[in-house]
């Protein structure tokens, strides 16, 4: 139920960090030659705010596996910056079925410059592959704790 509550309180705030962001660039791009599709635009800003309640939720299922915030935080965070890039040059062949490369591909469009291994939906479903079964891996060990 703590991660159902994260969940509800989460996907407003993150909506709106990442609104302020796509917004932004939106305003300021709007009299440029570029133009910036209003599909491509949810699109995107669906996708972050889904990235960053997922990321949220896996950090807090984290945070119950080792019974502290700031831990969790250090992991995921070293995760995120020092391990998966470290990795990518390791494990060519799986580094896209990482939480943070996976969730990479929720929000950026497709590129032409870029062979994109995932689609939004797979990056989708392979950041929620991480989360629910950390999520569950927690319920376990927190049920077992708690008898």
């Amino acid at each position: 139920m703590k991660h159902l509550a994260l969940a509800i309180v989460t996907i407003p705030m993150a909506f709106i960090i990442a609104a302020s962001g796509v917004l932004y660039a939106f305003i300021m791009m709007r009299d440029t030659a570029l133009v910036i599709e209003i599909d491509a635009m949810i699109k995107t800003l669906v996708g972050a705010t889904g990235y960053l309640t997922l990321t949220t939720l896996l950090s807090a299922a984290i945070g119950v596996l080792l019974r502290r915030t700031t831990p969790a935080l250090v992991v995921l965070l070293g995760h995120y910056f020092i391990v998966s890039p470290l990795l990518r040059d390791f494990l060519p062949s799986i580094k896209n079925y990482f939480p943070d490369t996976a969730g990479y591909y929720m929000y950026m469009p497709p590129s032409s410059d870029e062979i994109n291994v995932l689609t939004p939906m797979q990056g989708t479903g392979v950041s929620m592959l991480w989360t629910l079964i950390f999520i569950t891996v927690a319920i376990v060990f927190y049920r077992k704790r708690d008898t």
